[in-house]
C-alpha cells in the first residue's frame, strides 16, 4: 500500500531514477519511485549499450552503483560485461557495455525492491505542493484516480524536467533540440558479413575512420566470438542517401539498432511526440526493408522489437552552475564534483546530418558539479539526467546512460542526507556528501 508521506520520492524511474531510489534507500531514506510506464528502465531499454564508464584512456570513471548494476546483468546472464579492445579514430580508447534490456528491466526492479525504495507504476505526476519555494509533495494521477503524496525531498528524473517546470523553476527549452530516434532490434544479422560489407565498402561507409570502433567478444548464451560492435553510415535505398548506424550484438544473430531519426521533436509536447513516434515507425518500416535489399548481412532480418521515441534534448534547468562545453572538453575538475563524465559530446545533429563527436582533452574525465542537480531558486529538489544545468555541447555528454547512472546515485545519496540532517538538498555538507559516495564505490 502506497503511503502519504515519504522521505524522498524519485519521479522518473528511468535510467537516473533507478540509482536514485536505491542510493536514497540504502542511505536510510523511506523512498518511492514513481513512473509512467510498467517497467522501470528509461532509456537503458531501448537498446543501447552503456558508454562512457571508461576515459579515452581505459581508466573507468564510472564506479559504484553503476558498477553493480553492470555486475547483476552479468549475473543474470544479460550482459558479457564491458568490452575492450576498439579504438577512436583519434587513438583513444573505446569501451562499450552490450546488455540486454529485457533482462535489465527485471534486474532494476528487483534492485530497486532489494535495497528498500518502492515502485509506483501507471501513475503520472501531474502537480506539486509547494511551501514558499520549497517543494512539499506531489499529485499522481492513475487509473486509481489521483492522490497526493507528501516528501521531504523530491528527485527529478523524469527526463524532461516536469517536476522542475510544475516548481516554477527556471529552465531552458532550446529551439534547435538534437534529433530523436527510436531503436529497434533485428534478428537473423550476419555481425560478420555486415563486418566485411563496411570494409569492402558495399553500400556501407565509414572504413578508415568509423572501422577502429569494431570489436569482437564472446556472445552471451552460445559463447561463440563475433562482431558485438559495428558502425558507419548505410546507403540502403539504391541511391546516395546516407543513414548513420551503430549496430550493437550481444547475441548471435540479434543486434541492436540506433539508425533512424527525425528532427525537430518537441519533448514536452504529446502531439509533437505522437508525430514523431508515427513518422519513426514508418522510417524504420522503410528503412529495414532496404536493408534487406541492399546491405549485406541483413538478407534475412527481421525487426523483433522496437523502443518508444527516444528524446535527446528537451529542457535544461537553470542550477546553482551551468556546466559549458569548455568545462567538459577542457577536463575541468571542480571542489563539488560528485559524479565524472568521459564520453565525447555526441552531437545528433538538429537538421538530420551526421553525428558529431568533441573529445575530452587529452582523453580524460571532467567533474559534473553538486551544483548542476540544484535548481536555482527552489528548494526540497534535485535534478538527475540530461536535464541538469548544462549548456547544449555539453550536455551531449552528460547525457551519456553511464554519467546518468552516477549523478542518479548522487542525487538519491544527497536526498537522504538531507532528510537525515533535516535539511534542504542545497545545504547539504558538500564534503560529507563527497566522503559517502567515495566510502560507496564512486567516482568523483
Amino acid at each position: 500500500m502506497i503511503s502519504d508521506s515519504y522521505d524522498v520520492i524519485v519521479a522518473g524511474g528511468g535510467t537516473a531514477g533507478i540509482p536514485a531510489a536505491i542510493a536514497a534507500a540504502r542511505n536510510g531514506a523511506k523512498a518511492l519511485i514513481i513512473e509512467e510506464n510498467g517497467h522501470l528502465g528509461g532509456t537503458a531499454v531501448m537498446g543501447v549499450p552503456f558508454l562512457g564508464a571508461f576515459d579515452g584512456n581505459g581508466k573507468q570513471v564510472a564506479c559504484g552503483l553503476f558498477q553493480e548494476i553492470v555486475q547483476r546483468l552479468i549475473d543474470e546472464n544479460g550482459s558479457i560485461g564491458h568490452v575492450h579492445g576498439a579504438r577512436w579514430a583519434n587513438g583513444r580508447e573505446f569501451v562499450l557495455t552490450p546488455f540486454d534490456s529485457e533482462i535489465f528491466k527485471y534486474a532494476a526492479q528487483e534492485m530497486v525492491l532489494e535495497s528498500g525504495a518502492e515502485i509506483l507504476l501507471h501513475s503520472f505526476i501531474t502537480g506539486v505542493s509547494m511551501d514558499g519555494n520549497r517543494v512539499t509533495g506531489v499529485d499522481i494521477t492513475s487509473k486509481s484516480g489521483t492522490k497526493h503524496i507528501n516528501a521531504k525531498a523530491i528527485i527529478d528524473c523524469t527526463g524532461d524536467a516536469d517536476i522542475a517546470s510544475l516548481c516554477g523553476a527556471e529552465t531552458l527549452k532550446k529551439t534547435h533540440v538534437q534529433n530523436s530516434s527510436i531503436l529497434f532490434t533485428l534478428n537473423g544479422v550476419d555481425t560478420q558479413r555486415l563486418e566485411k560489407a563496411l570494409e569492402k565498402g558495399e553500400n556501407i561507409n565509414g572504413w578508415g575512420s568509423w572501422h577502429t570502433r569494431t570489436v569482437e567478444a564472446r556472445k552471451l548464451d552460445s559463447g561463440s566470438q563475433s562482431y558485438v560492435h559495428i558502425a558507419g553510415h548505410f546507403t540502403p535505398f539504391g541511391n546516395d542517401k546516407e543513414v548513420t548506424f551503430t549496430a550493437v550484438s550481444g547475441r548471435d544473430g540479434e543486434v541492436y539498432l540506433n539508425a533512424s531519426r527525425i528532427t525537430g521533436i518537441d519533448g514536452t509536447d504529446s502531439e509533437s511526440l505522437t508525430h514523431g513516434e508515427i513518422e519513426e515507425r514508418r522510417n524504420i518500416h522503410a528503412l529495414v526493408q532496404g536493408l534487406r535489399e541492399n546491405v549485406p548481412g541483413f538478407e534475412h532480418a527481421y525487426v523483433s522489437k522496437t523502443s518508444e521515441l527516444g528524446i535527446r534534448e528537451s529542457r535544461t534547468i537553470i542550477g546553482d552552475y551551468f556546466l559549458t562545453g569548455e568545462d567538459t572538453f577542457g577536463g575541468k575538475d571542480f571542489p563539488d564534483s560528485i559524479a565524472r563524465g568521459a564520453y565525447p559530446s555526441d552531437i545528433h545533429d538538429p537538421k538530420g546530418g551526421r553525428t558529431q563527436f568533441i573529445f575530452i582533452k587529452g582523453g580524460g574525465s571532467y567533474g559534473i558539479p553538486y551544483r548542476c542537480l540544484l535548481p536555482k531558486e527552489i528548494e526540497g529538489l534535485l535534478v538527475a539526467g540530461r536535464t541538469i544545468s548544462a549548456a547544449q555541447d555539453a550536455n551531449g555528454t552528460v547525457r551519456l546512460q553511464s554519467t546518468v547512472i552516477c549523478q542518479g546515485q548522487a542525487a538519491g545519496t544527497a536526498a537522504a542526507l538531507a532528510v537525515k540532517n533535516r535539511t534542504t538538498p542545497r545545504l547539504v555538507n558538500i564534503n560529507t556528501l563527497r566522503n559517502t559516495l567515495t566510502s560507496q564505490g564512486a567516482c568523483i
